[in-house]
């Protein structure tokens, strides 16, 4: 019977095996730019910690972060990952240089982050801002094209300045501080979790009041994605946009779930989530596509010679995935 009994225990392990590594190889990775350190992740760590994900029909088993810019597309491909949200820049840039991938859905909208210099800094009006130094992340990134916008908003060639990419947001505030930069913006959270700490800056709040607001980020993924596992792809989408609309129902509890996914103070993480609302209280779209924040974007990054226009938008974004506008946007 002990022998029987073990046959039959060995039987149904490898009959789980067999049914269950299928459905393990289902599981999805998607890549989402500064996931765990800035807030673009917001919506997905709300979505798996409410399990929107597989009420949309996906099992999403992780989110892979990268550091901004294009390192977030190849980050994407090198993983063969269903869905990436990035930065509009970085997008358009890959698209051109012949990536076969489009732009599915929206992201985030409009501006973000506060642009600080150090307390002494004689840095208080446009003209100030000439033979300055502006820390970014990495080429291609939202950073570097808002600071394109801020100069042109403010008729100031960009060789009037220095623009210095630095990678890390981190090391870009801690450049400021040593004064190996002039102005850098400090994305939230790390902006409350700076000023918890005591940390001392002068906001330069005029810096961006000029600049038309833009779009940010967008969801990306590849043509052969698209074509092959689009149901997988809205799916992805509809979880977001719930995780958005459960922001903006209850910021608090969105703040709670951001603080255990990011390892955050839940005092830091509520303050970033309230900052980031009383300056776009939309930033995060419900995966619109809004055409003109599109132009914007790119558009801005044209002036500056950093991307080839016209954008042929009808060859860029694959239709059918993004969402119509809510009310709420």
């Amino acid at each position: 019977m002990t022998g029987l009994f073990k046959a039959a225990v060995r039987a149904f392990a490898l009959t789980c095996a067999v049914v269950l590594a299928p459905l393990a190889a289902h599981a999805e990775d998607i890549v989402v730019t500064h996931y765990a350190s800035l807030l673009y992740g917001t919506p997905y760590a709300v979505a798996l910690e409410k399990g929107y994900f597989k009420d949309a029909g996906v099992d999403v088993s992780g989110v892979l972060t990268s550091k901004g810019g294009g390192t977030s597309v190849r980050n994407m491909m090198a993983g063969d990952t269903l869905f990436a949200e990035v930065a509009l820049p970085a997008a358009l840039s890959a698209i051109k240089e012949g990536f076969k991938i489009k732009i599915v859905s929206g992201g985030t909208d409009g501006p973000s982050g506060f642009w600080v210099t150090r307390p002494d800094a004689p840095i208080n009006k446009p003209e100030d801002l000439k033979g300055k130094r502006f820390v970014f992340s990495r080429p291609k990134s939202v950073s570097e094209a808002q600071i394109f916008a801020i100069l042109k908003s403010h008729n100031i060639p960009v060789s009037d300045v220095k623009m210095v990419a630095i990678g890390d947001f981190g090391a870009g505030i801690t450049a400021l501080e040593h004064d190996k930069v002039d102005v850098a913006i400090i994305p939230e959270p790390i902006y409350s979790q700076k000023i918890k700490e005591g940390a001392k800056y002068k906001v330069l709040d005029w810096l961006d009041a000029k600049v038309p607001p833009s779009n940010q980020t967008v969801g990306i993924a590849t043509d052969e994605t698209i074509a092959k596992r689009a149901d997988k792809l809205k799916a992805v989408i509809e979880a977001r946009r719930r995780g958005v609309e459960f922001i903006y129902k209850d910021p608090k509890q969105a703040a709670a779930i951001v603080a255990k996914a990011y390892n955050l103070a839940p005092d830091v993480a509520a303050s970033a989530i309230d900052n980031t609302l009383k300056q776009t209280a939309t930033w995060w779209s419900n995966g619109e596509l809004k055409q003109p924040m599109l132009d914007e974007m790119a558009n801005g990054l044209g002036a500056v010679g950093a991307l080839d226009l016209p954008v042929d938008w009808k060859t860029v974004i694959a239709a059918g995935f993004a969402p119509p506008p809510s009310a709420k946007q």
